[in-house]
């Protein structure tokens, strides 16, 4: 019989192994279940498909992302075959692939990827992308596809396709805009068939040439230059010569712009060009002309200008002639036919002034001399020259008085106010004309109204034009030419004083000139001087006469003397002074051209006569050159100055506030 001491430690031997065994398998039941656990979390988690299948092409796992891809629940799924996933004609064909795998182990997605369609719980059908590997569990064999919905993606590549073959199309077609692309070195990588008309290389040819190449060879350096400006501002454009294969060259529009990929590098250069000889020429030939035509006109303007002097001095003559005349045959039967004359002659007279003046504005010979002036005086002066024109029409002058001091050149300013005066009494025929000013934002508004014919709003811009007159549609030249309110406008454009009108038909018209203000004075401007006086105790005044042209001479003689004045005359200085030697007495007045010959002036002659007798004799200038330097030069001696052709009641009425002073 076996000894039985030992199956005491058996037993717990066996039941210590039993309890070990338990433990680990318990312990390897948990520590599986935390794994399974921690992968399902991942596989839920995962943004793509994954569905696992066994050999037999069954679904044994379906994570949520498969879920939203497909449409189906994970239990809709498990234990189907996969097929259902799957539209014709790959669901047929499945389980003939997959065992066609485990029997020759020749794979044709596992282990490589690809793209192919999906089929929703809907019945729709999307491209996927799908990467399939294997393994093998506890013997069997089991396949994981991972699965990712590319239909966005597949859209986005579609329009960029559509897009890109537009585009291709386009350019392609665009024959008149060479339209090329170039690397980031400038070297050429497309060619369209408008690049190829316009520099005659074929694309084969032109592909790979540097951009420097369709340059003629000493500007070549611009096709780096232009990259350059590109790269630093973002475009550039311009215009040159650019050269052909055969090495004519014609004149190029260019613009060349970056071209950026999506992450914002730049990598090259859209660059489109097109031809403009044509139309270069055209401007050249455009500019040729207007070049010309410029020139001509400077000259015209210049030779008027220059002779302005010799073109006023047969005019003065025939209106002084005219004048006396008419003071001898006032009751004959010529007198009708001299009144005739006279007026052609006024109109002749105003024309000409008119045009000289505009003459010497478009030469640029008149250059502002600006100082500070007193107002009121001016005004005052002004509004007695016109008043006897105003006279005439039987029309109300009033001056507003003033006391403001203005920064301009007086004597354009004084021309600007003639015009003014002048345009208003010519459109006015009954009621009157005001002249004065107002503060307006800080400068004077220095304003003439007249209640005349009015301009309707839509011309208020074109009478500042030459030669345009608003109801005087005869082009009666009694009326002028219509070039007052233009030598107005290029006036304040000289003297940078804004001119404007307001105006309403059959009512009037108001013109105003914006001056600097430079502050005010304490004298005032209230009155208008009367026109010429007659003379009390009988005494004729003495008006020396001073002019080299006999014409001009003798017609001021026959006129101031039929004034009531006595008249002494000579051609110059020198016989001037040997007239006045023979009297006891000087003259009461002087009335002298401003060009004498030998160079002298009437300015000089007038200083020298008031040297002798020791006397500031009152003197008239009257010329034919409307210098303002000429002009300042008078007044600074005191001397009034009037331009040829001046009007003799304009003359009378200077003569006579002259002897009164």
């Amino acid at each position: 019989m076996a000894d039985l001491s030992y199956f005491p430690l058996i037993v717990v031997v066996l039941v210590v192994s039993c309890l070990i065994l338990a433990w680990w398998l318990r312990d390897s039941t948990r520590q599986r279940s935390w794994t399974e656990g921690r992968a399902t979390a991942i596989f839920d988690a995962a943004v793509d498909g994954i569905i696992t299948i066994d050999e037999n092409g069954c679904v044994e796992t379906f994570n949520k992302a498969a879920e939203k891809i497909f449409g189906y629940l994970s239990r809709e799924v498990v234990g189907q075959n996969i097929k259902v996933l799957m539209p014709e004609p790959y669901r047929a064909e499945h389980d003939g692939y997959l065992a066609a795998y485990k029997a020759t182990g020749r794979a044709k997605i596992i282990g490589i990827g690809r793209e192919v369609t999906g089929r929703r719980k809907d019945g729709s059908t999307f491209p996927m992308e799908l990467a399939v590997g294997d393994s093998r569990r506890d013997g069997r064999r089991l396949y994981a596809g991972i699965v990712r919905d590319i239909t966005e993606r597949r859209r986005i590549e579609e329009s960029l396709r559509q897009s890109e073959e537009r585009f291709r199309l386009i350019v392609d077609n665009v024959r008149d805009y060479a339209i090329t692309l170039l690397d980031t070195e400038g070297r050429i990588v497309s060619w369209n068939d408008g690049a190829q008309r316009l520099y005659q290389w074929t694309a084969e040819e032109a592909v790979g040439r540097g951009s420097e190449s369709l340059y003629p060879d000493d500007m070549r350096g611009e096709a780096a230059d232009s990259l350059r400006i590109v790269r630093d501002c973002g475009r550039y454009e311009g215009e040159g010569w650019r050269v052909r294969r055969d090495g004519s060259r014609f004149w190029a529009h260019s613009v060349i712009t970056p071209l950026w990929d999506d992450q914002g590098k730049m990598r090259g250069f859209v660059r489109v060009s097109k031809d403009i000889s044509d139309r270069r020429q055209a401007e050249l030939a455009l500019r040729a002309a207007k070049e010309e035509a410029e020139s001509a006109n400077l000259a015209k303007s210049k030779f008027l200008a220059a002779a302005s002097h010799d073109l006023r001095q047969p005019v003065q003559a025939l209106v002084f002639f005219t004048s006396a005349l008419e003071s001898r045959l006032s009751d004959g039967q010529g007198a009708p036919l001299l009144g005739e004359m006279r007026g052609s002659l006024d109109a002749l007279n105003g024309l000409l002034g008119a045009l000289l003046d505009v003459s010497r504005l478009d030469a640029g010979v008149i250059v502002p001399d600006e100082g500070n002036l007193a107002l009121g005086p001016v005004l005052e002066r002004l509004a007695a020259e016109v008043a006897p024109q105003i006279g005439e029409k039987k029309l109300r002058l009033r001056v507003v008085g003033c006391s403001a001091v203005i920064r301009t050149d007086a004597v354009l300013f004084g021309r600007m106010i003639q015009n003014l005066l002048s345009n208003a009494v010519k459109y006015t025929e009954r009621g009157g004309i005001l002249l004065g000013c107002r503060r307006r934002r800080g400068r004077l508004s220095v304003e003439v109204w007249d209640t005349g014919i009015g301009i309707p709003a839509d011309r208020q811009e074109d009478i500042f034009e030459e030669f345009t007159q608003i109801g005087n549609s005869e082009r009666d030249r009694s009326q002028g030419l219509g070039l007052g309110l233009a030598i107005v406008r290029r006036l304040s454009g000289l003297l940078d004083c804004p001119v404007s009108v307001t105006s309403i038909p059959g009512k009037g018209s108001k013109f105003a000139m914006l001056m600097p203000l430079v502050g005010f004075n304490q004298s005032r401007n209230i009155t208008v001087l009367a026109s010429a006086a007659g003379w009390r105790h009988g005494v004729k005044p003495v008006v020396l006469i001073i002019d080299d042209e006999v014409s001009v001479l003798k017609s001021l003689a026959f006129g101031i003397t039929d004034w009531g004045y006595e008249v002494l005359s000579a051609s110059g200085e020198d016989e001037a002074l040997a007239v006045l030697a023979e009297r006891a007495v000087p003259p009461d007045l002087i009335v002298a051209d401003y060009r004498l010959r030998a160079g002298r002036t009437g300015a000089e002659a007038i200083r020298q006569i008031r040297r002798i007798f020791q006397r500031p004799i009152p003197s008239v200038i009257i010329t034919g050159d409307t210098a303002p330097e000429r002009i300042r030069e008078a007044q600074q001696h005191g001397l009034n100055v009037l331009h040829k052709p001046v009007l003799p009641a304009t003359l009378k009425a200077a003569i006579a506030a002259a002897v009164r002073s």
